[in-house]
């Protein structure tokens, strides 16, 4: 007996010891517990919103999950979205054209002003639903930033439009009459694009030969009217406007700056 004690207290000693580190989450929003979160193990995200707790009546739909590792790819996304913009800029000033070189300095403007968040989609930040789908409480990473807004009334439309809108939600209404409530100019005729509060991107043809079934939109949703991409042809690419889409969609609900 003796000497089975033994061998077994060699084997606790040679075998090897994985030390979990500690990683820290920060929490924002409609939670009891803001603010850093550090656990220890294999954290994943029901784990963080649990420590947090998150409050029931918060907007799961606008809540946003970032990580470091996403803010390079995301920061060489708007670095080259800038660059197309004054291109686009150049181009209508060399042809006379002034209004469309200021509407695009103007977005050119506006983008700039938004931070490089690292934003990750991800199909659900639900507490309970985390907890209950293994696909959907995914592991976080140490830095990573969680936030629970409350939720909002209005639906924004942006981009080739006289001025951004800011309007009251109603109800299953579709995307285009969002935009019917919002005057445009130099806007596309053939496409919207939707970004709904979770950061997900939808483009829905607007003309009479690439009409999309109606879209509601959620509270909190964007709407990216595209530039013309007749203007914008020649200094930018033709994935440039949904391009634009998805760099939007990395701003958590509501950092997205008039």
């Amino acid at each position: 007996m003796k000497s089975a004690c033994l061998l077994g207290w060699l084997v606790c000693l040679c075998w090897p010891v994985h030390v979990m580190a500690a990683v820290s989450v920060t929490v924002s929003g409609d939670v009891e517990r803001p603010g850093m979160q550090t656990l220890g193990g294999n954290v994943r995200l029901a784990d963080v919103a649990a420590a947090a707790q998150v409050r029931p009546d918060a907007y799961m739909l606008g809540a946003s999950w970032t990580q470091r590792s996403r803010v390079m790819e995301q920061r060489r996304l708007q670095a080259g979205l800038l660059y197309e913009l004054g291109a686009v800029a150049d181009q209508a000033h060399r042809g006379g054209d002034a209004s469309f070189s200021a509407l695009s300095a103007s977005l050119r403007d506006w983008l700039q002003a938004m931070p490089v968040t690292g934003r990750r989609v991800a199909r659900t930040l639900d507490p309970g639903a985390m907890a209950a789908s293994s696909a959907d409480n995914l592991p976080v990473d140490d830095g990573d930033t969680l936030s629970y807004p409350r939720r909002p009334s209005t639906v924004r439309v942006v981009g080739a439009v006289n001025a951004p809108c800011e309007l009251p939600h109603v109800a299953l209404q579709d995307a285009r009459r969002y935009v019917e409530a919002c005057p445009t100019r130099f806007a596309d005729r053939d496409s919207l694009f939707v970004i709904q509060p979770d950061g997900q991107v939808f483009e829905l043809g607007i003309a009479l030969w690439n009409a999309s079934p109606p879209m509601a939109l959620a509270p909190g949703a964007i709407v990216y009217v595209p530039l013309d991409k007749r203007r914008t042809a020649g200094a930018a690419d033709a994935v440039f406007n949904r391009e634009m889409a998805d760099f939007i969609a990395t701003q958590p609900m509501g950092g997205v700056p008039p």
